[in-house]
This record gives C-alpha cells, structure tokens and sequence, in this order.
C-alpha cells in the first residue's frame, strides 16, 4: 500500500452525520516510510483522503477531480478537507492508483487547505 493508491474502504455503520458509514473509495496520502511502518505491524493507521462522485461548490477549492480509470468505475473527487486515519483493517481492495503529478496537485490542494507557503 502506497502513497497515490486508491481503495475500497469500508468506514462501518455511520453513527452521526460527521461519519461516513459506508464503503467508499480513499486516497492512501501518507509518507511512504508510514506505509512501511504499516506494512510491518509497527504503526496500524493509514491517512486517507475520502472520495466522493458528488461536485461540492462550497468546498470546490478543496476538492481534486479523478477520472474514471483501472477498476474506479466514476469520475470522482477527492475530499482534501476531509482527512482522516484509518486502520489497515478498514481497507479492502486497491481500485486504482493516481499518476505522480496528480499526488502533487493533491499536495498542492493541501498546502493550500493548511495554508502551507512553498517558502
């Protein structure tokens, strides 16, 4: 599991309206060194960012368009402001993967949301 890869997650049953409580595609976008962590049972959490095949014009700036692709069945959109950790457990199967570039636009959303300069 990787940086940029895209899988199937599944977030349980929702318990109030902060949670997803669903199977939904996530963007693995953490460092690769946690990956690893991951991978050999010292560390169990990946950081994720949900994907959602709704457009949100209050959170468009916020938002990296993904086309259809490998096993990604719609165009979708990752949700930069709605990060969060989720065990190992939680994800089932790989679905697709973005380019390079595209995990640096993703970053570049990012950097913007936490207000991060280039500098």
């Amino acid at each position: 599991m990787k940086r940029g890869e895209i899988y199937l997650a599944d977030f349980g049953k929702s318990r109030n309206s902060f949670e997803f409580g669903k199977k939904r595609p996530v963007l693995i976008f953490q460092t690769d060194k946690l990956n690893l962590a991951v991978e050999a049972g010292i560390y169990d959490y990946f950081l994720v960012i949900p994907l959602s095949t709704k457009q949100d014009i209050v959170t468009e700036e916020f938002r990296y368009a993904i086309s259809s692709r490998e096993r990604l069945k719609e165009e979708s959109y990752a949700v930069c402001n709605s990060l969060c950790f989720l065990p190992r457990a939680a994800l089932k199967e790989k679905i697709a993967t973005l380019t390079p570039q595209e995990c640096v636009e993703v970053e570049q959303i990012l950097k913007n949301l936490f207000e991060i300069s280039d500098e």
